[in-house]
C-alpha cells in the first residue's frame, strides 16, 4: 500500500501445515521415551504402533501436527529522489520436510530372512521344490521388536515442523542512465529447526568417559573391572541378549537395549541452525545499443551446524549434551564470489550501424558475442580422525593446536600435485589421544579449496532464411583457458597420503570443452 508520494508499504502473512505421516496400510511403528519395554524387564523405550487392534495405538499417525507455521512478511520501499531509491524487507519462510534415507518407521512389518547351511555348502540351503523353510511372517505387534536395534523416533511434532529461513535485507538502488542500474545491499538469514545428523539421544555424557576411561567402558559388564566398579546388567537378560557388545558403555546408555536413537533418517531431526551474512554489490544494464550486463560481488559469511540433511563427515554431535560444538565455518561458505555475464549484438549487418548492406552485411552481420565470469574464493576444508570414543559410535574430531598452518609447504609459485602436498603431513597434527573428544571445529576457516576461475564464451551467428525462420550457427567454449583447480588429496588424519592428490578424481573442475551447434528457428 502507498502511505506517501515516496513510501510504500508491502504487509502479508502466510499460514501452513504439514499432516503427520501416515502409511495406506498403518504399516508405522516409532519410537516412546516412555513405554515400558517387556523384553528388558520394563524399562523405559518400546515400540508403538500405529493403527487399530491389538497392541497398536488406536491411530493411524505415530506424530503430532505442527500448528504454529505462520510466515509474516514485510516490505518498505523509499523513493530518495528521482534516480535512488532505499529498499528493506523481512520475511518468515518454511522449507519443506523430507525423509532423508526412505522411511525407517517399519520395524515390525519388515522381515529379512536367512536361512544357515550346516553343511558349508556342500548340500543346498533349501530347495525351490520343497518350499522356504518355515519363518516367521510380520506383522510382529512387539514392542520389543527393535531391541539391540537403531530404533526411529519421529520426536512427536518435530516430524510435521518445517525448516525455518527468517530473511532480511536492506538495499539502496540508483539509476544512472535509462539503461543503468547499481545497487548496493546487505542480505541476512537465519535457519532455525534445519533437518539436521545432529541429535544423539543414546550417547553417553562425556563426564561418565573422562571418569571410567576407555578400557572399564569397553569392557563386558561381567567383566571383573566392572564388577569390582560396582557395575550390573541393567536388566536380566542384558548379557544373554548382548553378547560380548553387553559393554559397560551400553549398559550405561540411556536406553541400554539399543545402540541408538534415530532422529535423522527418518526425517525427525530437526535442530540444525546456521546464520548468513552477505554485502552484494550489483551492476544491471539492460538492453540497449546492442548490449545486456549483469555483474555482481558478493562478501559474505556463513556459518552452521547442519549443512546438509544429507550426513556427512560428521555423523551425529560430539556431544549431544553440548550441540554448540558442532558449530562451524559452513562447508559452502565461500567468502568472495564475483560473476559477470553479458551478451553483445555486434552491430554489423542489416539494421545495424555499419556495413547495413550489400554482401558484406550477410557476411559479417547477426553475430553475437556471450561470455559468462565465475571468481570466486575456495570453501574450507575439514580433516577428519578415525579415532572414536565408547560414548558414541562416530568418529571423534581432530585436536589441535592451532587452526594456522594447516596447508602444505608449496616448492614453487604454482601447486605441483607431483611434489606438494595440499595438506601438512600427519605428524603436523601430533598424536591423536583418544582419551578425550576433539578440540577442532567440523572446518577450519582457514584451509580453503583452491579459488575456483572460470570463463565461458559463445560466438553465434544467426542467419535469416525467410520471414518467420532463421538459421543459427553457433561455437561454445567452457572452461575457455583451461585452468586446473587442483582438490585437496585425502582428508583423514591416519591416510598415509592426506593431503597428496594421488589421482585425477582429486582435480575439482572440468577442462576446456568446445562445441558446435546448429538449430533452426521456425
Amino acid at each position: 500500500m502507498r502511505v506517501s508520494p515516496k513510501l510504500t508499504v508491502h504487509l502479508g502473512l502466510r499460514w501452513e501445515t504439514t499432516l503427520p505421516p501416515v502409511e495406506s496400510k498403518d504399516r508405522w511403528s516409532d519410537f516412546s521415551p516412555t513405554r515400558p519395554n517387556p523384553a528388558a524387564d520394563n524399562i523405559p523405550g518400546a515400540l508403538i504402533y500405529a493403527g487399530a487392534g491389538q497392541g497398536r495405538e488406536g491411530s493411524r499417525a505415530l506424530a503430532d501436527t505442527y500448528w504454529k507455521a505462520f510466515g509474516p512478511h514485510v516490505g518498505m520501499a523509499y523513493r530518495i529522489s528521482n534516480q535512488t531509491v532505499l529498499r528493506a524487507a523481512f520475511s518468515r519462510s518454511f522449507g519443506a520436510i523430507t525423509t532423508v534415507t526412505g522411511s525407517t518407521h517399519q520395524r515390525g512389518f519388515t522381515q529379512v530372512l536367512t536361512f544357515s547351511n550346516t553343511s558349508n555348502g556342500i548340500d543346498p540351503t533349501f530347495r525351490f521344490q520343497d518350499g522356504l523353510p518355515p519363518w516367521p511372517k510380520p506383522p510382529f505387534i512387539d514392542p520389543s521388536f527393535a531391541n539391540l536395534d537403531n530404533i526411529p523416533w519421529w520426536q512427536g511434532s518435530e516430524a510435521t515442523s518445517p525448516p525455518v529461513n527468517d530473511t532480511w535485507t536492506i538495499s539502496i538502488q540508483r539509476q544512472i542512465t535509462p539503461t543503468l542500474l547499481a545497487e548496493a545491499a546487505y542480505n541476512g538469514l537465519s535457519g532455525s529447526r534445519l533437518q539436521a545428523a545432529i541429535l544423539n539421544y543414546n550417547q553417553l555424557p562425556i563426564s561418565v568417559f573422562e571418569r571410567y576411561g576407555r578400557d572399564l567402558l569397553t569392557s563386558r559388564i561381567d567383566s571383573p573391572a566392572a564388577v569390582a566398579a560396582g557395575f550390573r546388567p541393567p536388566y536380566r537378560n542384558f548379557l544373554s541378549a548382548w553378547g560380548n557388545r553387553g559393554t559397560v558403555a551400553q549398559a550405561l546408555r540411556p536406553f541400554p537395549q539399543y545402540t541408538g536413537v534415530d532422529t535423522y533418517a527418518g526425517g525427525g531431526d530437526h535442530s540444525g541452525h546456521s546464520s548468513y551474512h552477505a554485502v552484494v554489490l550489483r551492476l544491471e544494464k539492460r538492453y540497449s545499443q546492442g548490449l545486456s550486463l549483469q555483474t555482481s560481488y558478493v562478501f559474505s559469511k556463513t556459518i552452521t551446524d547442519s549443512d546438509s540433511y544429507w550426513a556427512g563427515d560428521f555423523v551425529r554431535s560430539r556431544d549431544h549434551f553440548n550441540r554448540r560444538l558442532e558449530k562451524s565455518i559452513s562447508a559452502l561458505d565461500v567468502t568472495h564470489n564475483f560473476k559477470l555475464g553479458y551478451v553483445y549484438e555486434i552491430p554489423l549487418g542489416k539494421g545495424q550501424r555499419y556495413l547495413s548492406s550489400g554482401p558484406a552485411a550477410a557476411i559479417f552481420g547477426g553475430w553475437r558475442v556471450a561470455n559468462s565470469h565465475y571468481y570466486s574464493s575456495g570453501a574450507p576444508v575439514n580433516i577428519t580422525t578415525g579415532i572414536s570414543l565408547p560414548i558414541f559410535a562416530y568418529s571423534n574430531a581432530l585436536t589441535v593446536p592451532t587452526y594456522d598452518g594447516w596447508r602444505g609447504v608449496q616448492a614453487g609459485s604454482e601447486f605441483d600435485p607431483g611434489k606438494d602436498r595440499f595438506i601438512q603431513p600427519a605428524s603436523f597434527f601430533g598424536a591423536q589421544p583418544n582419551t578425550r573428544v576433539g578440540n577442532s571445529t567440523r572446518y577450519n576457516p582457514k584451509l580453503r579449496f583452491f579459488p575456483n576461475y572460470n570463463e565461458n564464451v559463445s560466438v553465434a551467428k544467426s542467419i535469416p532464411l525467410r520471414e518467420g525462420m532463421n538459421f543459427d550457427i553457433r561455437w561454445e567454449a567452457s572452461n575457455l583457458l583451461n585452468r586446473v583447480r587442483f582438490g585437496s588429496g585425502p582428508r583423514g588424519r591416519q591416510d598415509n597420503n592426506l593431503g597428496r592428490l594421488t589421482g585425477n578424481n582429486y582435480i575439482l573442475n572440468d577442462p576446456r570443452r568446445m562445441q558446435i551447434g546448429l538449430k533452426l528457428y521456425w
